[in-house]
């Protein structure tokens, strides 16, 4: 049970988000044009974990340019470029209102493009004179191209990047085509790559050829080459096979567990799990760390278990990146996850069990991102969520109880944001509550044993997850009432 005093929820500014540095200019330094507008994780959930750092520019009272804590409502100084003068003035746009040719009668008629100023009509028709949409062209597509390669696709009369079926100009950093503006944007979820993965830092999508399988059941480990044929055995032998960022699908083999001592140090690597069905499962070797992100690694898991490390700890992030979905992080007996540098966003898993003495989750130092994610810690002197000051954090629409009298929360560093925390709730957990299929290790929610505020308490934002941890779908209408924690029951 959960001590009141606990609930510490006031944020400490982390010199390293974009908000707090030099907004934008820190976003182009560490994104480019990926993610080149900075705002906050309240306006926009798709920041937490990358610096606040997103490719679409946010609402003024969301958009911080010029970093300093002040949106752009306050401070929008940087944004405008010293025009040679000295002046700071904002660039003027020459020309009359009313002179441009063409543009009202008793004009002459057009004779090529260049006579054609208005936006909307940027196009002359040799046959009339007058000028035109790209729709009025013989050739709409191809003379949007001939204007602007980057526009080369005619919708609705005006020259656009891309429509959902025509998406040639879409590649590299921004391959997918958004359907409300017919912009080509950076993916932010991995379905959206076909066959393949996101790079959630950089919006591109992983080569689909550069894939490695791993079967624990395959009886032929010496002509293993790691390709769907002749999967590799281990899980080490497909991580030191990497050289460019790669999938590694992992097969579920009943009753085996994929003992991993695995360390992510300058590669990008995402762990999926191969099947659908029972997630396959990773087991740290005895006071060892099974999956450890290290020196500017990046690591995507989605639908992969880390269970029962004997005196050991599931996950450690120092100094890399890693991005952790549908995954359960249990019974691990030196605790969940520690984050010590870099950064680290958790969606819709399981992390804690029934460890005493340790702490679920530890943040020493870094920028850590929760979403719809359910803690559970353990007994005697366990903790759910424990951070230094060092570190920025934000827990929102999760769950967080503890089966002891130790506080939940042992962070100032942290907000806590549509969570239930059970430290400020009347509702108490410990190892008679049977609010989930079991306290130790699978916390699905059963239905009428839970308490009836964790149907609400979440709110639903844009850019959340849209599945939970088993693949059901959430609610996707902005500011939606939502279930709390990993599990629609």
């Amino acid at each position: 049970m959960g001590l009141l005093a606990s609930a510490c929820v006031s944020l400490v500014p982390n010199d390293s988000h974009c908000r707090h540095a030099q907004g934008d200019q820190t976003c182009a330094e560490r994104y480019g044009d990926a993610r080149p507008f900075c705002t906050a994780a309240t306006c926009d959930a798709s920041s937490e974990g990358t610096y606040g750092c997103v490719a679409e520019r946010p609402s003024d009272d969301c958009y911080y340019p010029c970093g300093g804590d002040n949106d752009v409502t306050v401070d929008n100084g940087c944004r405008f470029a010293d025009d040679g003068d000295g002046d700071g003035d904002e660039p003027t746009h020459n020309g009359d209102e009313n002179g441009d040719p063409g543009d009202e009668e008793g004009d002459a008629p057009c004779l090529d493009a260049g006579d054609c100023a208005d936006d909307s009509a940027p196009f002359c028709d040799l046959d009339t004179g007058v000028c035109v949409g790209c729709g009025s062209m013989s050739d709409a597509d191809g003379a949007c191209a001939g204007v602007d390669p980057a526009l080369p696709v005619c919708h609705a009369d005006v020259c656009v990047a891309c429509t959902p079926d025509k998406t040639q100009a879409c590649a590299e950093t921004a391959p997918i085509c958004d359907v409300a503006t017919n912009a080509c944007v950076g993916c932010n979820d991995h379905d959206q790559c076909s066959d393949s993965a996101c790079n959630l830092a950089t919006g591109s999508c992983f080569d689909p050829a550069a894939v490695f399988y791993v079967d624990g059941g395959n009886k032929e480990c010496e002509a293993a080459d790691g390709t769907q044929s002749k999967p590799f055995c281990t899980l080490a032998e497909a991580i030191d096979a990497v050289t460019v960022p790669s999938r590694i699908l992992i097969s579920t083999v009943d009753e085996i567990h994929y003992e991993a001592e695995v360390v992510i140090a300058d590669k990008t690597i995402a762990l999926f799990a191969a099947n659908d069905g029972p997630a396959p499962v990773l087991e740290g070797p005895e006071d060892k760390v099974a999956v450890a992100v290290t020196s500017s690694g990046q690591l995507y898991m989605r639908g992969v278990d880390i269970v029962r490390t004997e005196n050991g700890l599931g996950l450690e992030i120092n100094d890399g990146h890693a991005w952790v979905q549908q995954s359960r992080i249990v019974k691990n007996e030196r605790g969940g996850i520690r984050v010590d540098g870099g950064t680290l966003r958790l969606e819709h898993s399981f992390v804690g069990g029934d460890a005493d003495d340790v702490n679920a989750i530890e943040v020493l130092d870094g920028e850590v991102s929760i979403i719809y994610t359910t803690i559970v810690a353990g007994g005697d002197d366990s903790h759910a969520f424990v951070c230094e000051t060092s570190s920025e954090s934000t827990i929102r629409n999760s769950i967080i109880v503890s089966l002891g009298d130790s506080a939940e929360v042992m962070c100032d560093a942290v907000e806590i944001i549509d969570s239930f925390n059970e430290a400020d709730s009347a509702e108490k957990f410990d190892d008679n509550s049977d609010w989930f299929e079991d306290w130790r290790d699978d916390f699905h929610l059963v239905p009428g044993k839970y308490p009836a505020i964790l149907e609400t308490l979440a709110i639903w934002r844009t850019g959340d997850p849209q599945k939970d941890i088993d693949g059901d779908p959430r609610p996707t209408a902005d500011g939606t009432q939502d279930f709390a924690g990993a599990d629609l029951p």
